[in-house]
């Protein structure tokens, strides 16, 4: 196992194996695949994983892929948890930073909720622009207007 600072070690602790008790630590610096399509699952969802653990090795940095930790009440709210748990996709912890890699199976709602809580919303396939907030989106219309901004009644 990689030597980890006081800093990595404390956020280390706060997450687990997925659907597992607190006692099963996440295997540090692993890559783990998943070909389950219905829970929004894609090729390039696992491919950007892989991308994002060789970046981070390359930098000598630690990470955790798909990570559970207990989640926060509003994202207990935003994402309808039953289990009070969240799991995340990629966490470096030397950078102290989660990151969720988003396909299509995120709505917009979601994708702005993990951009306003410091979260890192990487989107892979195809996306848009938005041209009102600026903010990319995966593309699900014509628009290119994300569903945020079509709702607030800017766009008519």
């Amino acid at each position: 196992m990689a030597k980890l600072t006081i800093e990595e070690n404390k956020l280390y602790r706060k997450y687990h194996s997925p659907h597992a008790g607190n006692l099963n630590s996440v295997k540090l610096n692993a890559i783990f695949i998943n070909k389950n399509e219905k829970r929004g699952y894609s090729k390039e969802h696992e491919i950007m994983k892989f991308e994002l653990a060789w970046e981070a090795k390359g930098m000598g940095q630690n990470y955790l892929v798909e990570a559970e930790r207990k989640a926060t009440d509003e994202e207990i709210e935003m994402f309808k948890l039953k289990s009070g748990k969240m799991i995340i996709d990629f966490v470096n912890l030397t950078q102290e930073q989660e990151i969720q890699i988003i396909h299509k199976h995120e709505t917009d709602k979601m994708i702005k909720f993990y951009r306003d809580n410091g979260t890192l919303a990487v989107i892979v396939g195809e996306k848009f622009k938005c041209k009102i907030c600026k903010q990319y989106y995966p593309k699900r219309n014509k628009k290119e207007i994300c569903k945020n901004c079509e709702k607030k009644g800017e766009i008519k």
